[in-house]
């Protein structure tokens, strides 16, 4: 399996929007935990997952395509998107840090 569940889950379905099935998302979920303390928990509509990379600060950006998750790809596949449905679209996972990003 892939390091990164987009990139799984495109390989495996062909896209990770042939995958979603049910209902939309509603929302965008923004969650760090540092030193094992929740200290974001933020949600937004699910639309914002379009201007994502406005929220995502440039060095985690680069921590992100680092760990070979392709976020230029998803950010492009997400903008393109009218609907969004509940997925997970990345977790970066740092020594002392964890940042998860989700639909639902």
């Amino acid at each position: 399996m892939a390091r990164c569940p987009y990139t799984w889950v495109r390989s495996f379905f062909g896209s990770a929007s042939a995958a979603a099935t049910g209902e939309p998302a509603q929302h965008l979920r923004v969650r760090v935990v540092r030193d094992g303390e929740e200290r974001v928990l933020v949600t937004l509509p699910a639309r914002s997952a379009r201007w994502l990379m406005e929220l995502i600060p440039t060095d985690v950006q680069d921590k992100i395509r680092a760990e070979e998750i392709p976020l230029d790809d998803m950010m492009a596949e997400l903008h393109e998107q009218t609907v969004h449905y509940p997925r997970q679209i990345f977790t970066l996972t740092e020594q002392h840090r964890q940042i998860e990003v989700w639909l639902e």
